[in-house]
Parts: structure tokens; sequence; C-alpha cells
């Protein structure tokens, strides 16, 4: 019976990997739409107001999706725990580049948001990988 926990807890762990991905990969992109909308290449409708509220959207989703590993897991004051919360952190940090009532973007914060959460993803997935031996 243990070998078979250990094996869906493997499976799931991977799955939160793969998840994660998917959700970099999403917050890149709203990175990159940032820089659309600014150069006015976006739809009329897409503004860093909207762009905003989707990216925070997205951020609940996953953080919906880390709450129930971390509980089904008992992994409440893991290091995997610290690592995702001082990601997260970032990712929502990040979204303070904007000026949505003048619908403007700060660069340099935007940048070292950018950095910021990089440093954070490899923390992150670093913890994961000690959890996955």
């Amino acid at each position: 019976m243990g070998v078979i926990n250990n094996n869906n807890r493997l499976l799931e762990t991977n799955v939160l990997l793969d998840r994660f991905l998917t959700y970099r990969e999403v917050f890149t992109e709203h990175f990159k739409t940032m820089k659309v909308i600014e150069r006015g290449e976006a739809l009329r409708y897409e503004t860093y107001s909207r762009l905003a509220d989707n990216y925070i959207s997205n951020v609940h989703r996953f953080i919906k999706l880390c709450e129930d590993y971390i509980t089904k897991y008992n992994l409440e004051n893991s290091q995997l725990t610290e690592k995702l919360n001082d990601y997260l952190v970032e990712v929502i940090d990040a979204i303070n580049c904007l000026d949505t009532e003048h619908n403007l973007i700060d660069h340099v914060k935007l940048e070292q948001a950018r950095q910021r959460i990089h440093q954070k993803e490899i923390e992150f997935m670093n913890a994961i990988g000690l959890l996955a031996n």
C-alpha cells in the first residue's frame, strides 16, 4: 500500500510541476501582452486593466491547485510551501508595474519583477526536485 501511495504522490508531484510550467508560460504570455498593448497592436478592448484582471484570475487558479496538493500531502510547513509562497508573492507583485488608470507600464519595475520571478522559479523547482527524490 505504501508503494502505491508513494507512486501516486510522485505522479501528483509531476502533475504539479507540469501545471507550474504551464502557468509559468501563461504568466510569461501576460508580460508579452503588456508590450503588445503598449505598441497599440492589441485589440481595442484589451487594456492593462483587463490584462491585470485576467492575470490575477490565473494566479488564483494556480494557487487553488497548489493548495489542494499541499493539503493532500500535509506540506503546510514544508520548504516546498515556503518556496511556492515566495514565488507567488513575486508573481502577484509583478502586476504593480502596471498603471491601469493611465494605461501605462513601468518598464524598470517590470524587468525587476521578471528577474525576481525567475529566481523564485528556480528555487521552487529545486524544492519540487527535493520532494520527488
